[in-house]
């Protein structure tokens, strides 16, 4: 049935359409869980802080989630995960850091692993032996952001909270020094090594050591410093000489330092100072001379015993050392020869008289009065030769030559040399004597003599000679019986005593031939002995 809008009531109401919201509250609450997800996500990145890679030539000690990285001995990031390098030659840490650290990670950044490790006679590191090893940071001054390292396979150069002044050593060797070695003056302990590298020309090593203040005002710009580690046994020429500064130095070595007497007053040296580190005190304190000149010294016979560094010395003061020496052959004459190279420091002969208008000599004057250069003994107990220049008046004239603009010095044989050529010239004269034909006429003599003691000849020569010798005596008593009966005062007595000592001093002599003819009977042929 279809009903008529007419025929409703007119107080009917009618239906209003309004059109709905396109947001709803049920929209509400995952909006807000994204809100705060997001929210979180922000925070855990800003609060995770920096991610770095370093590489290590090795993970000894190392374990990604446990190993730690300190500053100061603050914990301040942990390993997350360690992998081998593209070629395995080496391993890649990746570590977190704490958000703080973020604006010291830049290129001046240094890692390192801290193990148990002895250096400079210090234990550093001991505390890894129960907790394991863990890697240290150096933050980096401000520069360029960095994230990938490359670590430290020793700990850097220390730097030290307290005053005190770094310099600079220039050594040939590093020794038994290393980071963490004393530094001695007037053997207290002022100070230590701090760095070490090889120097850029690879020819010596440049060593830097800290010294603490106040001991650092007695750094001057003329001070020595010297290597006194382990025990320092030097032999020379005055036999052996034994030094050290400490046992610590002995066991684990050491640098001394100290200044050398000298005129005038020096400076205290400035931060970085460069100086050279000496092998020993005795050479640190040696004088230095400036000019230096060369000369060749050539010796024919054995030089056993010269080395490089033996002393050359004039007078016997020492003027310079060996440089060089070699072997030569002289096919020209097929001799052996040995040319040793010297060096002298002219500055220690001090020319005087020049107010009285003297010329001061050349080489050649001083060779032409007997300049010679001679190998000796400098000790006994060594065995070490040195080159003495002396004055030889009687020495043959001599030209000084030259090699290469360097001069030849004229040289005279050793005291050995010498006796060993007197010996073989006297050996050269006894081949010469007729030994044969003088044996002969020995033989001869003594087969005379022999025939005289043993004839009868002998026996008749003693007897008469005894028969004498009675008669004598017999005559000397005789006198004395004729002169009792003179007066002692009388020319006659005293003529009869004058005759008696006369006849005595003939007896006598002729019982001391009788003697020595009865001993050496052959002295009637050879005469008697002197």
């Amino acid at each position: 049935m279809t009903v008529d809008k007419h025929d409703l009531p007119d107080d009917i109401p009618s239906a209003v359409v309004k059109e709905k919201s396109s947001f709803s509250l049920v929209w509400l609450i995952p909006l807000v869980a994204v809100a705060i997800g997001a929210w979180l996500s922000v925070k855990a990145l800003m609060e995770k802080g920096p991610t770095v890679t370093i590489v290590f030539s090795s993970a000894e000690g190392l374990v990604a989630g446990k190993t730690k990285i300190r500053h100061k001995n603050v914990e301040i990031g942990q390993v997350q995960d360690i992998q081998f390098g593209e070629d395995l030659s080496n391993v890649v840490v990746t570590a977190t850091l704490i958000p703080g650290m973020r604006k010291y990670l830049t290129d001046s950044a240094k890692f390192w692993v801290v193990r148990a490790r002895l250096s400079g006679g210090k234990v550093s590191g001991l505390g890894t032996l129960l907790s394991g090893a863990y890697i240290r940071m150096h933050p980096g001054s401000p520069g360029r952001k960095e994230r990938n390292f490359i670590g430290l396979d020793e700990p850097p150069a220390q730097k030290f909270d307290f005053p005190g002044t770094r310099y600079s050593l220039s050594s040939p060797t590093l020794s038994s020094l290393d980071i963490g070695t004393p530094v001695f003056y007037r053997q207290l302990k002022v100070g230590e090594v701090v760095e070490y590298e090889l120097a850029e020309d690879g020819e010596s090593v440049s060593i830097d050591v800290f010294i603490l203040a106040p001991y650092d005002r007695h750094v001057y710009k003329d001070s020595r410093f010297w290597n006194v580690s382990g025990v320092n046994l030097e032999m020379g020429s005055g036999g052996f000489e034994l030094n050290t500064e400490s046992l610590s130095s002995v066991l684990f070595g050491g640098i001394a330092f100290g200044k050398p007497d000298t005129l005038g007053s020096s400076a205290v040296a400035e931060e970085g100072t460069e100086y050279q580190l000496y092998a020993s005190r005795k050479k640190a304190y040696k004088k230095q001379y400036v000019k230096k000149e060369k000369y060749i010294v050539y010796f024919d016979g054995s030089v056993r015993g010269l080395d490089i560094g033996s002393a050359v010395t004039l007078l016997g003061m020492h003027i310079g050392e060996v440089i060089d020496m070699k072997l030569e052959y002289d096919l020209r004459d097929s001799s052996f020869k040995i040319p040793v190279l010297i060096e002298m420091e002219s500055e220690r002969l001090s020319i005087i008289g020049q107010q009285a208008g003297i010329e001061e000599p050349t080489i050649q004057d001083l060779v032409d009065r007997g300049l010679r250069a001679q190998l000796r003994s400098g000790s006994l107990l060594t065995g070490q030769l040195l080159v003495d220049f002396d004055m030889y008046q009687d020495a043959e004239l001599a030209q000084v030559a030259y090699e290469d603009s360097i001069a030849v010095l004229p040289t005279i044989p050793t005291p050995l040399d010498v006796l060993k050529s007197s010996l073989q010239a006297l050996m050269r004269k006894i081949e010469k004597m007729p030994l044969e034909e003088i044996g002969h006429n020995l033989n001869a003599s003594l087969e005379g003599v022999n025939k005289l003691v043993n004839s009868g000849e002998m026996a008749d020569i003693l007897i008469n000679l005894k028969k004498a010798s009675a008669e004598l005596n017999e005559t000397l008593k005789k006198a004395g019986e004729v002169a009792e009966g003179f007066d002692k005062g009388s020319p006659a007595y005293k003529d009869i005593q004058r005759t008696m000592s006369e006849l005595s001093a003939a007896a006598r002599s002729l019982r001391l031939m009788m003697d020595y003819l009865e001993r050496h009977p052959e002295a009637l042929i050879k005469g008697k002995a002197r």
